[in-house]
């Protein structure tokens, strides 16, 4: 598995630039979970999005028809979570890749996603998952 900073510096590698969209501490209540109690009891989850693009996205005009637009990332958030119940985060964080992943200027993505009320306030739980094209 390639970890963010290594698919940054994958695109580096090639250019001479590259750029990170990011939609970062979104919380929403998600039905998710495989134990008993967990199901049909939404739990609060954190999602952070971050999205890998070649070049210093350098518009030659100050238009967001130059641009990718970012709002994508909240569309791709709430799209996803409509497609139904996981039972895991993992399948859930693959879910929203593969619509993060859509455009074809994005080289990569990673998803980080975190299950705020499991721990009681001792740490945090979640995973992380960064695909490249």
């Amino acid at each position: 598995m390639t970890s963010h900073s290594d698919a940054i510096m994958q695109i580096l590698s090639n250019n001479q630039a590259a750029t990170v969209l990011f939609l970062e501490k979104v919380i929403r209540d998600v039905d998710i979970g495989v134990h008993n109690h967990e199901i049909g009891s939404p739990q609060r989850l954190s999602f952070d999005i971050y999205v890998m693009l070649c070049g210093d996205s350098s518009p030659q005009e100050d238009e967001i028809s130059q641009v990718l637009n970012y709002e994508y990332l909240v569309a791709a958030l709430d799209e996803t979570l409509k497609l139904g119940r996981a039972s895991l985060l993992e399948t859930l964080a693959n879910r929203l890749l593969d619509r993060i992943l859509e455009p074809l200027s994005v080289e990569g993505a990673t998803v980080v996603i975190t299950k705020l009320d499991v721990l009681d306030g001792d740490g945090e739980l979640g995973c992380s998952i960064t695909r490249m094209k």
